[in-house]
Parts: C-alpha cells; structure tokens; sequence
C-alpha cells in the first residue's frame, strides 16, 4: 500500500508543542504516536549524554590523578629533606651527649 500512513508502534505522554500534538480533553498531557525514528533519536540522544558523562568523568579522573601524583611528588621531597635533617640532628645529638673519653 503506497501512500498509507504508518502505524505507530507504541503510545506514550509527552509534552510537546501544539503543532507536534493532539490535545486530549480536559487535560494537559498528549498522546503522541511514538515511530521508530523518534525512538531512535531519543536513544541516540541517551547515549550521547551517556557519552559525555564518562567524558567528563575521565578527564576529572585524569586531572585529578594529575594533581595527586604532583602533590604527592612534594610531599616526598619533603619528607625525604626532613629525614636528612632529622639523620643529622641526631647524629648531633649523639656526639653532644658522649661521656667525655677517660685519660689514662
């Protein structure tokens, strides 16, 4: 049959414009024929924003391990220059606090 509309696969409420809709009495929710290719849009449009999300979540996971590993590079330094001083004062110490050696 050429020239026959098709007929919708399923029913849903949407809200859409009023040339996109057929109202329904006493109500402000339509009933709007659901075809194949607007499901196909909506679910494109979904993993799209799927996408995107786990973008963004890699890149703020890439940063943030950036940032870490950089902080975390100081840190050690630091600690490293603590350790050589805390080796040398106590090495100072040490010697500060020997019993003088006995002269026979």
């Amino acid at each position: 049959r050429t020239g026959a509309a098709r007929k919708p696969t399923s029913w849903r409420v949407c809200h859409y414009s009023a040339s996109q809709r057929r109202r329904m009495p006493g109500s402000s929710a339509t009933l709007v024929p659901e075809t194949g290719v607007q499901r196909d849009w909506e679910e494109r449009e979904f993993a799209q924003s799927i996408q995107l999300g786990i973008k963004s979540l890699a890149q703020f996971l890439n940063e943030f391990e950036n940032t870490t590993r950089t902080k975390l590079a100081s840190l050690n330094s630091k600690i490293a220059r603590l350790e050589r001083r805390m080796t040398l004062v106590e090495a100072t110490f040490d010697s500060v606090n020997q019993p003088p050696a006995a002269t026979s």
